[in-house]
């Protein structure tokens, strides 16, 4: 078929037909059966704090709305940085169109925006073969811990209960959040505000389970996702082997179905610690290339400007060597360890897909040393490694979108 790329308009929705046009592909895309859940997701985009007016993208043909996404912006923890990041999501297209180069149009359009509105990264959640050949790459592998319901079912009860949370409960959920999430790369700056609407979102299908001490306070949640399967917890999160325990009773009642339960935590969690202390169970690391969770640079002085303190700041803690980190394609460049333009510092140049995948930690310097584009000099590994460290990076599945 012929590419439509010059018949192409890509801009904002900018009426109501053209949104409900938009959110009823994305329905018949991604198989929301009921007009219900429809009208409950969109109210989720539309209604979030951080929802920017335009972030709503789509492709048009004439008057003919083709495809679109959407470009949600919130703020990505990089270690203690913040960095402003695009959340691509619902890529669409109109089956009619699919084939002629519509979603490598809005792709392309997606950064160009995305750079346009000062975001450092694109963040997105893939299909497989896709975005990889548009300067996306891997940067996440999740692991699930499975157990036994036999197993769960012999141990003796918690002292802790469980309970539904409630609207009210938004604080809580919040602080459990940060004190369990916010240290790891991939996590995402929350506002009460934020929370309230996401927790207002789940209550109606599953909400959230709250393990509460002999006090009242919480100290461990579950989520379950708003669909089947109930055997999977997409999030956890637990103080101390009680909320671990009051928590696993209460989803094994719930999952009945099945002969295994498995939450979704990050390996140096206390909830897996606790797991892992208390019962035999299978963790999974899932790793698929060139799909689900993988992100790029975009507006590339954004993001150096805010991981720079971060790189400083781990530069005096390893006492490294210092050097000039330069980005292959770009004119930004980052002295690393030192306030100079001195010519004649070593040169670390890096593809922007390396500098991504250090910054994740998903792959070690040592590695990153040896794809294509990359030059690093021996002496500087060392110092890479204690800017880069592996592994720390997790996002939370209330953080999908």
């Amino acid at each position: 078929m012929l590419s439509v790329s010059n018949e192409l308009t890509i801009r904002s929705v900018e009426t109501s037909a053209e949104l409900e046009a938009f959110f009823q592909l994305v329905a018949e895309t991604f198989a929301l059966d009921t007009l219900r859940s429809v009208t409950r997701w969109r109210q989720r985009i539309e209604h979030v704090p951080d929802y920017v007016p335009g972030q709503v993208r789509c492709a048009f043909v004439s008057t003919n709305l083709v495809g679109g996404y959407i470009l949600h912006e919130r703020m990505m923890r990089i270690g203690f940085a913040h960095v402003p990041t695009g959340c691509f999501a619902n890529l669409v297209v109109h089956p009619d169109w699919r084939g002629r180069g519509v979603a490598t149009a809005l792709m392309h359009e997606a950064l160009a925006r995305a750079e346009h509105r000062r975001l450092g990264l694109i963040l997105l959640d893939g299909v497989a073969g896709f975005y990889g050949r548009l300067g996306y790459v891997d940067v996440f592998d999740p692991t699930r811990h499975f157990v036994s319901r036999a197993r769960v079912a012999a141990l003796p009860p918690s002292s802790y209960t469980v309970r539904p949370a409630t609207l009210a409960d938004a604080p809580v959920l919040l602080e459990l959040y940060e004190r369990h999430y916010a240290g790891y790369s991939g996590s995402f700056v929350r506002s009460i505000e934020w929370q309230r609407h996401d927790l207002a979102m789940r209550l109606e299908g599953n909400p959230p389970l709250l393990a509460c001490d002999a006090t009242g306070r919480a100290r461990g949640y579950l989520i379950l996702p708003s669909r089947a399967p109930a055997s999977h917890a997409i999030e956890a999160a637990a103080d101390d082997w009680h909320a671990v325990l009051a928590l696993l009773h209460t989803h094994a009642d719930i999952a009945r179905e099945t002969t295994e339960i498995d939450w979704s935590l990050p390996p140096d969690s206390p909830a897996f610690y606790a797991l892992a202390d208390h019962l035999n169970l299978t963790s999974r690391s899932y790793h698929h290339p060139n799909e689900g969770w993988m992100a790029r640079p975009a507006h590339l002085p954004t993001l150096l400007a805010c991981i720079g303190p971060l790189l400083d700041a781990r530069f005096r803690a390893a006492n490294g060597d210092v050097f000039r980190l330069s980005i292959n394609g770009a004119e930004t460049s980052l002295t690393v360890g030192a306030a100079t333009d001195d010519p004649n510092l070593p040169a670390v140049v890096l593809t922007p897909q390396a500098l991504i995948q250090l910054l994740f930690g998903f792959r070690p310097a040592s590695w990153i040393t040896r794809q294509r584009g990359v030059r690093i000099p021996p002496s500087i590994l060392p110092t890479l490694d204690a800017l880069f460290p592996t592994g720390g990076a997790w996002i939370a599945g209330s953080d999908a979108f």
